[in-house]
């Protein structure tokens, strides 16, 4: 079993990975299939939706200029941001809403196929505040979805905020973070519950379970409740949270990032590999490892399918243990082997020449 891929160690990081993208209301309606095509086209807000989406005793009103809330924002926009040698957006265009004296700007950016991950790791590196968190001098919030990225370059208090940030977590899957207060004070204690993952505090585990309720209808919420469970090695309800989580995440309440939606997936399968449930463990696996393919995630398919790997060897499944070895070479270069070679859930494939020669 590949140490890092337990769980996520990288809890700790969960809200930082989720933060950039704030905002949100709860759960909602709207289902999976009824989100539209992320594209500039569906994204941009009309008259009705400044209408619907302004309180009553405001008037929201299209403006010309770019009035981005941050100096890289606007580089961005102009195209000096990042290394055009990482990708360019196909298209781009902006809107600016005023709400009395106040205007903030909504960059929309839209990719031929996949947003390069290395433009998006530089978006992040260069326009996210170094805490992980939105602040006063670099308030942005960034949500991707298929080929679209959207940047919601407001004030923290801007009105605009939070309602077109739940438009777009509900139409078109966008992983914002969700920064709801009441629902933050949740997933806050979760995660100082889960820093000593050998030894979770007491106080925290009670907390989850006087808020069960409340966080069985967030999709984040039973993540960091799966989370838990693998941290207290009861691995059955783990698996059943994790499942939540990610039936959440396709109906209407999107997980935070990316990685927390892979971490979700990947859960499933290392519940059961836990279990020693190697078919389902297998299947699971496999699913987590095609889902971070799909989205361009190559470190956690390279976690996924070296568990599935393990999972294999372990139950017998030899053939299908070297394919998703050697797959998830492929995927992520030769960085796992060291740890493959000493990995005794590996022990039943040393003597194969198929395996020798992929060791070299």
């Amino acid at each position: 079993m590949h140490p890092l891929a337990a769980s996520t160690l990288a809890l700790v990081a969960a809200l930082g990975a989720a933060a950039p993208g704030a905002v949100l209301g709860g759960v909602h309606g709207g289902g999976a299939g009824d989100r539209l095509p992320p594209t500039i086209a569906n994204a941009r807000l009309t008259e009705a939706d400044l209408t619907a989406l302004a309180d009553p005793d405001d008037e929201w009103l299209f403006e010309e200029k770019l009035a981005c809330r941050s100096s890289a924002a606007k580089q961005l926009w102009e195209g000096t941001l990042i290394d055009a040698a990482l990708g360019k957006p196909a298209r781009q265009e902006f809107q600016t809403i005023g709400v009395g004296v106040e205007s903030d700007t909504i960059l929309y950016l839209e990719f031929d196929g996949a947003v390069p991950p290395a433009w998006r790791k530089a978006l992040n590196d260069k326009l996210w505040s170094a805490s992980g968190e939105p602040v006063f001098a670099q308030p942005e919030l960034v949500g991707q979805a298929g080929s679209l990225v959207v940047v919601l370059s407001t004030a923290l208090t801007a009105k605009i905020r939070k309602p077109v940030g739940h438009r777009l977590r509900e139409r078109f899957g966008m992983r914002f973070g969700d920064q709801d207060p009441e629902r933050r004070i949740l997933y806050d204690t979760l995660i100082g519950t889960l820093k000593n993952r050998e030894k979770p505090a007491p106080a925290g585990i009670e907390f989850a379970r006087k808020n069960a309720a409340a966080l069985a209808q967030l999709s984040y919420g039973n993540f960091l409740v799966a989370e838990l469970h693998m941290a207290l090695k009861e691995y059955e309800p783990a698996a059943a949270a994790y499942a939540r989580a990610i039936e959440q995440d396709g109906a209407g309440d999107p997980l935070p990032s990316d990685w927390t939606a892979c971490a979700a997936y990947e859960g499933v399968g290392l519940a059961a590999y836990h279990l020693k449930d190697w078919p389902r463990a297998i299947e699971k696996l496999r699913a987590a490892a095609d889902h971070a393919r799909s989205i361009a995630r190559a470190p956690q398919q390279g976690n996924a399918l070296y568990n599935l790997a393990c999972s294999a060897a372990l139950g017998g499944q030899p053939d299908v243990a070297m394919a998703a070895l050697t797959e998830c070479f492929g995927a992520v270069g030769k960085r796992m082997k060291p740890q493959a070679q000493k990995d005794e859930d590996l022990a039943s494939l040393r003597e194969r020449e198929d395996w020798k020669a992929l060791m070299k």
